[in-house]
């Protein structure tokens, strides 16, 4: 944070200088915050940097699995496997974490970057040099920015409890931080949501990337929650499932509604392939523009524009890579005379086995009332678990893979080679940026342009169903939780069903990969049961996560950088 500060000051400072009188000089052919927000084109750029810096931040930042450390892995429902090894490997450090964690410093600083960009908006939309067509022109921009900062800062006290409320642009170097309470965030978040969902547009009048009205309503919902005002939380929920510009997608549709598809063994004709749940991960068909009045809000991307996430940034083909990182390598896998199978040009990915599934996600929350072959969410259209040999060279081409006929380096390493697949993650049919080696086939090197959902509507009803549970209305409860699964297919839950074990579980089921999952866990204090519980690593090593990570600690740099003041340590550390 001290480093952000001081190139704000830094950047504040530029271009203003001082005589023997007043002298106020606005440079024509430098930016400077003076000349920079002037108009709404400009107020926007900067809004626009915020969505740039969250998508690369959060889905894009590298060639890496880190790029997903908020989803989901080295959690409950997905464990960090090498593909050279059987052995689970770590990320957090659940066991040993301290103040020197770099998952927590990172996202404190980028997530305090995020609310400098807001404050600098909110701010200078009020200053002389701010020139608005209109109230509505102005309320609009600074509603999106304060959205934008009560996104940010509900994660920090989900995940750290009270932090410093910083609401202003910051002018000059600060070091007497003091934390705000828990709730004193959460009631900041409020405020700032109540004004965003009076002048945020509404989805059908914005383009893809940017968030709607309807995402502020989304995480008032949470916010609420977190407030334990059930009824705001219900109400907040409804404006966006009774709001007329979202509804769950019940049938077929889209860019996957027509394609056909021989099977996992790539023989025989083509046939119809896919389900309404499928159809909603595929390219083209994610966003609201686009016919999915599912979406809320998404990252936007495209392959063939500059700042699309293409290869403008990575020359391999952009760096949203959840193809390559996110599920096993059954490709490598080699049959028991030694012939390696091969990397399929439709439907296969080329993921190289690092996020792999759980025992929870691949068993626990598919046996739910016995649904496991009626949930259309596992079905395999949308999670592949079984394997075959598509190499013709081979003797058992066509056939399944298993134990027995698969020779021992496959055998020794058989999870992160043939775990089940979440198909959300891959793209039907490659661009073609690259050619595989062995069987010539055509791949993208484990890059898509999804626009990845951040907030779709089934997660909608899934926290109206947490705050009707909460204020002990489970008959409520149920029916929200009953209409994701009938979508889904899956048999219906009664009011005695309903606990938070079950809507976690359901999350997983229908948001696996989509919803920031550390921070789920631990703004409903399910952490360290869940980690203990069903986190692959700490099982596997007889290690135990201790009660003090349920929250993160305050980096140590932050701590020590403060030196006007004492910034408290989370208990623990």
């Amino acid at each position: 944070m001290k480093k952000i500060l001081f190139f704000l000051v830094v950047f504040v400072s530029i271009g203003t200088s001082s005589c023997k009188k007043d002298l106020t000089e606005v440079p024509l052919d430098f930016y400077t915050p003076e000349n920079s927000f002037t108009n709404k084109g400009q107020f926007e750029s900067a809004l626009t940097g915020i969505y740039l810096n969250f998508r690369t931040d959060m889905y894009a930042s590298a060639d890496a699995a880190s790029n997903y450390d908020m989803l989901g892995q080295d959690l409950d429902i997905a464990n960090l496997e090498s593909n050279a090894a059987a052995a689970k490997t770590q990320y957090f450090g659940w066991a040993t974490m301290n103040l020197d964690n770099g998952f927590a410093s990172k996202w404190w600083t980028r997530l305090y970057r995020y609310i400098s960009m807001a404050n600098t908006i909110i701010d200078r939309a009020d200053a002389p040099q701010a020139v608005w067509a209109s109230a509505a022109d102005k309320n609009a921009i600074v509603g999106e920015a304060k959205f934008l900062r009560a996104y940010s800062y509900h994660f920090l006290a989900n995940m750290w409890g009270g932090v410093p409320l910083i609401l202003n642009e910051t002018k000059v170097p600060t070091f007497n931080y003091v934390r705000a309470t828990q709730d004193d965030v959460y009631k900041q978040c409020k405020t700032d949501l109540s004004f965003a969902v009076q002048y945020m547009p509404t989805i059908d009048l914005l383009k893809g990337g940017r968030a709607p009205r309807e995402a502020a309503y989304h995480l008032l919902s949470e916010i609420n929650i977190c407030l334990k005002d059930y009824d705001g939380a219900i109400a907040a929920a409804a404006a966006v499932i009774t709001g007329g510009k979202c509804n769950l997608m019940t049938t077929r549709f889209g860019t996957g509604k027509t394609f056909t598809f021989s099977g996992y063994t790539y023989q025989g004709a083509a046939k119809p392939w896919g389900d309404v749940y499928w159809d909603m991960f595929q390219e083209g068909s994610m966003n609201w523009k686009e016919g999915n009045k599912e979406a809320i809000w998404n990252i936007s991307q495209d392959p063939t524009i500059k700042g699309g996430d293409n290869a403008d940034v990575n020359t391999s083909g952009g760096l949203f890579v959840m193809d390559r990182w996110w599920g096993p390598i059954p490709w490598q896998a080699k049959d028991k005379n030694g012939v390696a199978n091969w990397l399929m040009d439709t439907l296969a990915g080329r993921p190289v086995a690092t996020i792999i599934v759980s025992n929870y996600a691949d068993s626990v929350i598919w046996n739910y009332k016995g649904d496991f072959n009626r949930d259309i969410r596992n079905s395999e259209y949308n999670i592949e678990r079984n394997y075959y040999y598509t190499n013709p060279a081979s003797a058992l081409y066509g056939q399944q893979i298993t134990k027995a006929n698969c020779d021992a380096s496959t055998l020794a390493i058989w999870e992160p080679r043939i775990s089940p697949h979440y198909k959300k993650f891959i793209r039907a049919v490659p661009s073609g940026l690259a050619t595989d080696a062995s069987s010539k086939k055509k791949n993208d090197n484990g890059r898509n342009w999804k626009d990845w959902y951040i907030m779709r509507l089934a997660e909608t009803y899934l926290l109206r169903a947490e705050a009707y549970m909460l204020k002990n209305d489970l008959v409520s409860a149920a029916a929200d939780i009953n209409v994701v699964r009938g979508r889904a297919n899956a048999t219906p839950v009664v009011a005695a069903d309903v606990n938070m074990d079950l809507i976690l579980a359901e999350r997983a089921r229908e948001l696996y990969g989509e919803e920031f999952r550390l921070n789920t866990l631990m703004r409903t204090g399910k952490l360290v049961e869940y980690l203990n519980k069903y986190n692959g690593y700490l099982k596997d090593n007889n290690l135990t996560a201790p009660a003090y990570v349920s929250k993160l600690p305050i980096p140590r740099r932050e701590i020590e950088a403060n030196t006007g003041a004492k910034l408290e340590q989370n208990p623990g550390y």
